[in-house]
């Protein structure tokens, strides 16, 4: 049976409807990872899944990194990285903050992984009952794509370097110390050395051989070979252009939501325009690179939300 696909006025964001993800048989699982490489984030409503019902349908794309700090993934079911702003006997559910930012996740390894899917299971209201807590997702594949071709010859061979410390600095600026949430933030920076990673500014996607910008808001030390102001305007060129308004896809949350985004081909950034009692609660899976049963290199963890 093939799929139905209603699309946004965007790149990306677009939505597989009448599919249900407990029971997807062998030619509806290939029509949906197709549509996931083609747009890079994909919208699925209206599931009702278990926690091992996720990790299952994960699984059928790859294996599954887990999140570094182990208090923040599910103890029975690790392979889930919960993100919530609930406090349960004195101690934050999950992460509260993390990706509020423009961001790739695990930039901070050289070998990202493939992708993640996100499943609301209590979504944030305002008074009037409009949903709270909205994610933003930019393509990186159509940014390139719409780039000026001098632009794109002068990217070609550049590498941009990515630092922790940078990242700290910029996710942590404005976090109140004594805040259970922000300790998590604190935690997961302390598990960082000050790390230099460098990434090439045009990366190929590996799976469709596309062309992706590869940038990261607040956390560029500088372009190889640039001095840093210029550096800085080029960085500063290249994410306006990616998350201009009429790129942009903003997903408006609704409980049983999943949305699937890819690591190469799209950026994203969480809204935190929430706090108690207002709850949010989402299970987080992470996709490798690496296909399920594949034999891999020595594992890396992962800081899911960097």
């Amino acid at each position: 049976m093939s799929i139905e696909i209603i699309k946004t006025p965007y790149p990306l964001g677009h939505e597989i409807k009448n599919v249900d993800l407990r029971n997807v048989d062998e030619e509806t699982f290939t029509q949906i990872e197709a549509a996931y490489d083609q747009y890079g984030v994909i919208v699925i409503r209206n599931q009702n899944l278990t926690p091992q019902e996720q990790v299952n349908f994960s699984k059928r794309f790859a294996k599954l990194d887990r999140f570094v700090l182990e208090e923040f993934n599910l103890p029975e079911l690790p392979e889930i990285f919960v993100v919530s702003n609930i406090i349960q006997d004195g101690k934050p559910l999950g992460m509260d903050d993390a990706g509020r930012y423009w961001h790739s996740d695990m930039w901070v390894t050289q070998k990202p992984p493939r992708g993640s899917i996100l499943y609301a299971r209590e979504v944030p209201l305002d008074d009037q009952g409009k949903a709270l807590g909205d994610t933003c997702f930019a393509s990186t594949a159509d940014a390139y794509d719409t780039l000026p071709d001098l632009l794109k010859e002068k990217l070609e061979n550049l590498s941009a370097v990515f630092s922790s410390r940078l990242y700290a600095q910029f996710v942590g600026h404005d976090k109140p110390k004594d805040d259970l949430h922000s300790k998590g933030i604190v935690q997961a920076q302390k598990k960082l050395e000050d790390l230099l990673i460098t990434h090439k500014l045009v990366r190929i996607h590996p799976r469709t051989g596309r062309k992706c910008l590869y940038m990261v808001e607040g956390v560029v030390s500088h372009i190889v070979g640039m001095q840093e102001q210029e550096s800085q305007a080029l960085i500063a060129q290249l994410l306006k252009h990616t998350t201009r308004e009429s790129a942009v896809y903003r997903h408006s949350w609704r409980i049983g939501d999943l949305v699937m985004w890819d690591n190469y081909s799209a950026i994203h950034n969480a809204i935190g325009d929430f706090k108690l009692p207002q709850r949010r609660l989402m299970h987080r899976t992470t996709l490798s690179l690496l296909k399920s049963g594949t034999i891999s290199e020595p594992e890396e963890k992962s800081m899911a939300s960097m």
